[in-house]
């Protein structure tokens, strides 16, 4: 009999879900071309045949109208329609559907593969049933001889196609944790994109006024707009210019760098928001001390510190940047310290996390995003540096930057 008489005897099944099944289908599979063979899927089909001594194995997909194989042992093909195939009725199922003997079964008696090439003499499918209960394909295997597999291999079979179903989940997660890495980049490059035409707004016209006073103190406050606009427009070109935060992210560009100059134009930047809680900053550094350092990410390093320093520090405290290089010469040390409002020892060994839950507030309400110590160690961990902390709740806290030669 061919398969056009068949059908004429039997009524192909669809799933009462199938809208559903088929979108939960596209979450790992493109629903109008085969699908790409995959060795883990191959190594899978190959142990269900090994587990059941059965010759042929599948793991079938099953779209609107076609079935394809994923992975393949005994017999190769590339495609049928859904409604040719045995799977189309296992996928009705909840559990394992076994024809002992095609032969002497009412559905599949005169179907045209128990005759012909593929000689189908025993069948057993399971459904891949996703977590949310679609059965988008099947776990089958054949045999060229009536047969019945024990419930050891049954269970076996279940587990393997439960197997199959995750790797098909990791593959999904995977791919939605690129998807959301890609967005949350491009929203980064966007507001980085926005900022920087209102800073060039705000660096243009400082240095504009600059030229049209003549207070020395006005042009001084005017000369720390212009510098802190610029910093700022520092860091969206980074961002810009990088993933965020990323593993692909930051690259060194180093060179012979006045780190002490870095130093004290940061503290220059932000004296003016220390000032205003009339804190106490003390600099102990050199006039001059070159190193090789990335300079944009080493003025990040040393700029992040101050800030914290200044924002977790209460009014009239006292902040100490230190600069220089160490006992043996062969480190960079920056040292900033505060008596500010220090931490205990969970905040310690989460500082660097980037967790939710280093996020806190400063001493006049600041808002902090944790964020910005999470950049100060993977910028020291590119350099093949270190950071040292040390604080105590209520009595300040103290950071040592190392950097080595």
């Amino acid at each position: 009999m061919d398969i056009a008489k068949w059908h004429k005897e039997i009524v192909c099944p669809v799933p009462e879900n199938e809208t559903k099944r088929l979108e939960a289908l596209s979450r790992y599979e493109a629903l109008d071309s085969p699908p790409i063979a995959e060795e883990t899927f191959d190594r899978l089909v190959r142990l269900s045949a090994r587990f059941t001594g059965l010759p042929v194995a599948f793991i079938h997909l099953l779209t609107r109208d076609k079935q394809y194989p994923k992975g393949s042992v005994g017999f190769s093909y590339d495609e049928m329609p859904r409604s040719e195939s045995f799977c189309q009725f296992t996928i009705m199922q909840n559990d394992i559907y076994e024809v002992e003997d095609p032969l002497n079964h009412p559905i599949f008696k005169n179907h045209p593969a128990v005759h012909g090439e593929m000689k189908i003499r025993y069948y057993v499918g399971v459904p891949l049933q996703t977590p949310d209960g679609y059965n988008i394909g099947t776990l089958c295997l054949i045999d060229h001889k009536p047969n019945k597999i024990n419930e050891d291999d049954k269970d076996t079979l279940r587990i393997l196609a439960d197997e199959i179903v995750s790797q098909y989940e990791l593959k999904y997660a995977k791919a939605l944790a690129e998807q959301h890495n890609k967005q949350k980049d491009e929203l980064i490059r966007i507001i980085s994109h926005d900022l920087r035409n209102p800073l060039m707004g705000i660096t243009g016209f400082a240095e504009y006024l600059t030229e049209e006073l003549t207070d020395p103190e006005h042009i001084e406050i005017l000369n720390i707009i212009r510098e802190s606009g610029m910093a700022v427009a520092r860091v969206v070109n980074i961002l810009l210019n990088s993933p965020y935060i990323n593993k692909s992210m930051f690259k060194l560009n180093t060179e012979l760098t006045d780190v002490s100059e870095i130093v004290r134009d940061s503290y220059r930047l932000l004296n003016s928001y220390s000032s205003i809680k009339k804190q106490r900053i003390k600099l102990k550094l050199p006039d001059h001390l070159e190193w090789k350092v990335d300079p944009d990410k080493w003025r990040l390093i040393v700029s992040n510190l101050i800030n914290n320093a200044i924002k977790f520090t209460p009014d009239e405290g006292l902040i100490e940047i230190k600069l220089g290089v160490s006992a043996r010469g062969k480190e960079l040390e920056l040292e900033v310290s505060d008596t500010g409002i220090g931490m205990n020892e969970k905040l310690k060994k989460e500082l660097f996390s980037g967790n939710a839950s280093v996020q806190r507030k400063g001493t006049s309400g600041e808002v902090s995003s944790g964020i910005g110590m999470t950049i100060i160690k993977k910028f020291c961990d590119l350099h093949g540096g270190t950071i040292h902390v040390e604080s105590e709740q209520g009595k300040g806290s103290r950071f040592l930057v190392s950097i080595p030669g």
